[in-house]
């Protein structure tokens, strides 16, 4: 089996000897020689190579390029590189001139097991402010006071709230600068970016500027997820409405929220209980199932209200029959503890631990946590 390969070396003293290896080896075939990152996607793009050899060094080569070329299904290895580079980069593998075709291990044989990650809890709602964030950080904290290390991630590119209802007023956002390390081949430095904002609880703050979400770049943004997962005991991730799939080229405004629904462990599924958010939640949990038709989703009804004129029964059984799902949990509109809580700038439980919304939050994190965390693990809430 002959594999097809690009060569992008920047100029590199191995240049040469790279490019007389792969002329003649028999398993290698040289298919192009790419000037420059943005010449290396376009070739990738089209499907003609399955493998890139390239510089560490090359200008604009970072953790998004070489996710994007893991996404067009190119298999990535640097020459004479530091190992450490290569992980920070997440090249798989550092090769010398002379052993160029061992990168066809890597395309042979498949990954190992994984180390143990934390699991990932995404709060998505359709459109319609459902109270997405307001859970998120709810159901975050609930997690914390039960001495679960929890970290809570704003990754909604359309306007993060967390640091607002959290009286986080930092300049500078959190997701953008963990992205930015990540990207530049700094993984080590993606947690400096976590906020202690109650004991337990630990918030990477989003973004202060809806016009910020281009630096939020596909790759980058997963490598923070995944050091995230191997900092905490849970990830909650706030995640905005749309849905919709773009271009893939990891410059889409979507492409975060995708990225989390994929990755999530459980998403839970925030809804109004009015006519307008109930229909919306419907095609809303149509439309999740169609992204992501193996995962796991629980339904949280919030803003429930006596005016409504419908009692909990009523709701439950109409979403049960548009949807298949049973609301997991009814979540009161308590305003007066909530406002509370926004104004002083701290989560619910600890604005308005007597809240209605509070006791009923606990309800909804026992559910997720049956799902996401061994029964051993759960242990009940902090004195």
């Amino acid at each position: 089996m002959t594999m097809d390969v690009m060569l992008a070396a920047g100029g590199a003293a191995w240049e040469q000897a790279a490019i007389g290896e792969l002329e003649s080896s028999t398993s290698l075939r040289l298919v192009r020689r790419c000037v420059d990152v943005a010449d290396l996607l376009a070739v990738a793009h089209t499907g003609q190579a399955n493998a890139a050899i390239v510089s560490a060094d090359l200008p604009g080569l970072d953790v998004d390029a070489v996710a994007q070329l893991g996404r067009s299904g190119v298999v990535v290895a640097a020459v004479g590189a530091d190992p450490e580079r290569c992980a920070a980069l997440g090249i798989r593998r550092s090769l010398h001139i002379g052993q160029l075709g061992d990168i066809a291990h890597d395309v042979l044989v498949p990954a190992g097991p994984q180390a143990r990650r934390a699991p990932v809890v995404a709060v998505w709602g359709p459109a319609g402010a459902p109270g997405r964030s307001t859970v998120a950080l709810a159901l975050a904290s609930a997690a914390a006071a039960r001495r679960i290390d929890t970290i809570l991630v704003d990754a909604d590119t359309y306007g993060g709230a967390q640091g607002q209802l959290l009286s986080v007023l930092d300049d500078v956002s959190g997701l953008v600068a963990a992205c930015r390390a990540a990207n530049q081949g700094r993984p080590g430095e993606v947690v400096d970016h976590l906020l202690e904002v109650d004991p337990g609880l630990r918030l990477l703050t989003g973004l202060p500027r809806a016009d910020m979400w281009p630096q939020v770049r596909a790759g980058a943004f997963e490598t923070v997820l995944d050091r995230m997962c191997g900092e905490a005991e849970l990830v909650v991730v706030d995640i905005a409405s749309p849905l919709e799939p773009g271009t893939g080229t990891g410059a889409d405004r979507n492409q975060t929220a995708l990225q989390v629904v994929a990755a999530a462990d459980l998403v839970v599924v925030v809804g109004r209980p009015d006519p307008v958010g109930l229909a919306r939640l419907v095609r809303g949990v149509q439309d999740l199932s169609a992204i992501d038709p193996g995962g796991r989703h629980v339904i949280a009804i919030n803003m429930m209200r006596p005016s409504l004129g419908w009692r909990e029964r009523e709701v439950r059984a109409t979403v049960a029959r548009l949807t298949g799902d049973e609301p997991v949990v009814h979540l009161p509109f308590d305003q007066s503890g909530l406002d509370l809580a926004a104004v002083k700038g701290r989560a619910p439980r600890e604005a308005a631990p007597s809240s209605p919304f509070v006791a009923r939050i606990e309800v909804l994190l026992g559910h997720v946590l049956s799902v996401v965390v061994p029964p051993r693990a759960v242990t009940g809430p902090a004195a």
